[in-house]
């Protein structure tokens, strides 16, 4: 016997609910451009596939616009009708249809589509600020781990900027909100900043700039100005308001972010991995292990 509110939800959804047979329908052309990743798709709407990510969408307090379901993911109807908004336009397609215009090899039969909301910089550097900031992480899949350890370990935000003609990876892009788990739809993030305009902002309120580096990072790099001192983790002072600095995937952080932190972080490696083991920790990696560190400094209980 279905529960009196699961049959509700149920009933609700069925008559909210249109059905779609066309290929060329406008609203399965939206989804398509969404779950794609176009850039400047119509709306500027996300794209967010799979019953996890739905669910996130649902909860991130953002406005969903549309959910489209196949005939296979109607069932997800009764667990997500009770999280719809009255205003949430409901979609039904053929498992076919569906299978078009999905990102994933073996999908769901349910979608979603999301107005993110701009955030400001007052927003990511809310309350005592933990910032990170991409600078060229290219990754998308190094740009959502990323934003789900910020998430996890307490950040208040995160901005991606470009480093000279490498940009990072859009954070609302399916790879990468795969890999957030649905944090980057969660988390206040700054898209698109001029990293020097970003870090004077930071700077003028009062946020401490930390630059991520490996112990290899090129020394000649740094020969032109003063050089920020070289810190290990529980040396930075992350209870203060921080912004951690996460450089591209190959090259780094260009020399003048470098130059312009408070001070380089390093995580000491084993010598057993050198010289011809392990070089040094990718960004998500590094990203992860610093923001713990700054999660434990602030965290009065540990």
């Amino acid at each position: 016997m279905v529960p009196a509110g699961k049959a509700n939800s149920r009933k609700q959804a069925a008559e909210r609910t249109s059905l779609i047979t066309s290929h060329d329908n406008r609203w399965l052309k939206r989804f398509r451009a969404s779950l794609a990743g176009e850039q400047g798709s119509e709306d500027g709407l996300v794209g967010a596939e799979g019953i996890r990510l739905v669910e996130a969408a649902l909860g991130s307090g953002l406005t969903v616009v549309a959910l489209l379901v196949s005939d296979s993911g109607e069932r997800h109807l009764t667990r997500l009708g009770a999280s719809l908004a009255p205003e949430v336009q409901i979609l039904r397609t053929t498992d076919r249809l569906f299978a078009g215009i999905a990102d994933t090899q073996t999908p769901q039969g349910v979608a979603v589509l999301v107005r993110p909301k701009p955030a400001t910089i007052e927003d990511v550097i809310r309350g005592v600020a933990l910032l990170v900031v991409l600078v060229g992480v290219q990754d998308p899949g190094n740009v959502g781990t990323i934003l789900r350890s910020a998430e996890a370990f307490g950040a208040t935000g995160a901005a991606t900027c470009s480093a000279g003609a490498l940009g990072t990876a859009n954070p609302l892009a399916p790879k990468a909100l795969r890999a957030s788990a649905g944090s980057a739809l969660r988390l206040p993030i700054l898209r698109g900043m001029s990293p020097a305009i970003l870090l004077a902002q930071l700077r003028v309120s009062g946020v401490k700039l930390y630059a991520a580096v490996p112990d290899t990072y090129p020394q000649e790099k740094l020969q032109t100005g003063a050089v920020p001192p070289l810190l290990r983790p529980w040396e930075a002072d992350w209870k203060s308001p921080a912004a951690l600095l996460i450089g591209n995937e190959g090259a780094g952080l260009p020399a003048e972010i470098v130059r312009a932190a408070d001070a380089r972080v390093s995580i000491p490696q084993t010598a057993a991995t050198r010289p011809a083991g392990v070089e040094s920790l990718n960004a998500a990696m590094a990203g992860t292990v610093l923001l713990y560190e700054a999660m434990r400094q602030r965290d009065t209980k540990a």
